[in-house]
C-alpha cells in the first residue's frame, strides 16, 4: 500500500500538553504565539551568520520587537556583526547560571527594535549544555518577550544543533552552490527526520520502529517512501501518526554566494529531491548574490544593509524577510 502524498489533518494524540511535550526531549509543535527562525546549515563557511544578522535588522525596521539569539555552540560571532563589541553576560553565564533567565542577558543594538542575546565564546559552554539546561533554554526562548525571534544555531549533526533547528517555525538552511555545502545540507534535513522520527516514536513507544528506523534511514540512502510503506504494512495508524509528524516539519532554504540568476534553478532542484527523497516541503526562498563587499562591511562593524542597502545582496536579503513575513502572517493563528 503506497504512501498518499498529502498531509493529514493533526492526530489528537499529538496535540500534548506542555509537560508532555517537555518530556520528549525536544518541543516538536511550537506554539505559534511568536515567530522562532532559527537559522543553521549542514557546515560552516555558508554565511548563515551573515543571513541571521541581515535578516534581524531588516525584520527589525520592518516590525520591531526582534530579539536575535546566537546559540552557536562552536563559535558566537553573531554580535560582530550586529556592531556590538562588549557584553557584561553572555549566553554561557546563562548556562552557568550566572543569570538565571534569558531576560537578564538581552543587550541593545545599534537598531531600534534589535536586541541581542550574545554567544559565548567559553568551550566549556557546549559540556554544560546537558539535556535539563537545553529543555530550560527552549522553554525560555518560546516564552521570550519578542515578536520575532532568530536564533543563529551551529551546523553538523549534533543533537542540540538539531533540537534547536525543530524547534523553530520554520527552520532556515543557509547553502552555497557549491557540491559539498549541497551534500551537506541534505544530510543535515536527514539527521532532523531521523531525530524527530526517533523522539515520536520513543513517546509513543513505538518500539519495534526503531530498528527499522535506524536499518532504512540512519544507515543508509533508501527513500522514505520506502520507510513508510514498510510501517505501513505493520501498523497504519502508527504509521501515518509518524508521517504527519514529519509533515509538520516544514524547514526553509536560501542559497547565499550565489554566482548568476542560474543558481535560482539550483535551489529549486535541491527543494525537489529532499521532497522526493525526504518527503519534506522545503520552502526555497531564493538567493543571495555574492557579493565581495561582505568582509569589507564586518571589518567596519557596519552591516552590508547599513553601509550598502541598494546592493544586488541587500535587497535580496529584503525580499526573503518579506517573504518570511508573508508567510506567517497566512498561518491561521
Amino acid at each position: 500500500m503506497a504512501v498518499e502524498q498529502k498531509s493529514y489533518p493533526p492526530a489528537e494524540a499529538q496535540i500534548q500538553t506542555f509537560a508532555e511535550k517537555e518530556k520528549s526531549g525536544v518541543f516538536l509543535h511550537p506554539e505559534a504565539k511568536k515567530t522562532i527562525w532559527a537559522v543553521g546549515g549542514g557546515k560552516g563557511g555558508t554565511g548563515k551568520s551573515f543571513i541571521s544578522a541581515s535578516l534581524a535588522i531588516e525584520l527589525a525596521s520592518q516590525e520591531g520587537d526582534v530579539v536575535a539569539i546566537d546559540a552557536d555552540l562552536g563559535g558566537a560571532n553573531l554580535h560582530t556583526l550586529l556592531g556590538v563589541k562588549e557584553a557584561a553576560l553572555d549566553l554561557g553565564d546563562y548556562v552557568n547560571n550566572k543569570a538565571s533567565q534569558l531576560k537578564e542577558i538581552v543587550l541593545p543594538t545599534p537598531f531600534q527594535g534589535l536586541r541581542l542575546i550574545k554567544g559565548t565564546e567559553n568551550f566549556l559552554f557546549m559540556a554544560n549544555l546537558n539535556h535539563y539546561k537545553k529543555l530550560k533554554f527552549i522553554r525560555q526562548i518560546k516564552t521570550f518577550d519578542a515578536k520575532r525571534i532568530i536564533i543563529d544555531i551551529g551546523t553538523g549533526s549534533y543533537f542540540n544543533t538539531i533540537d534547536f533547528f525543530v524547534l523553530s517555525n520554520p527552520g532556515i538552511l543557509v547553502v552555497n552552490p557549491e557540491p559539498t555545502s549541497i551534500e551537506n545540507t541534505y544530510y543535515f534535513v536527514k539527521s532532523c527526520i531521523y531525530r524527530i522520527l526517533k523522539l515520536y516514536m520513543d513517546y509513543y513507544k513505538i518500539e519495534e520502529f526503531k530498528k527499522k528506523l535506524a536499518e532504512q534511514v540512519g544507515n543508509n540512502s533508501q527513500s522514505l517512501y520506502h520507510f513508510f510503506n514498510t510501517l505501513l504494512s505493520y501498523n497504519k495508524s502508527q504509521a501515518r501518526l509518524l508521517y504527519n509528524a514529519l509533515k509538520i516539519f516544514k524547514p526553509c532554504l536560501i542559497l547565499n554566494k550565489a554566482a548568476s540568476e542560474k543558481d535560482l534553478v539550483l535551489g529549486q532542484s535541491i527543494a525537489h529531491v529532499v521532497k522526493k527523497y525526504l518527503l519534506v516541503d522545503l520552502n526555497f526562498l531564493g538567493i543571495v548574490p555574492f557579493d565581495e563587499r561582505v568582509p569589507q562591511s564586518i571589518q567596519n562593524f557596519t552591516p552590508l544593509l547599513t553601509q550598502y542597502p541598494d546592493s544586488p545582496a541587500s535587497q535580496a536579503i529584503k525580499s526573503i524577510a518579506d517573504k518570511l513575513v508573508n508567510n506567517v502572517n497566512q498561518i491561521p493563528f
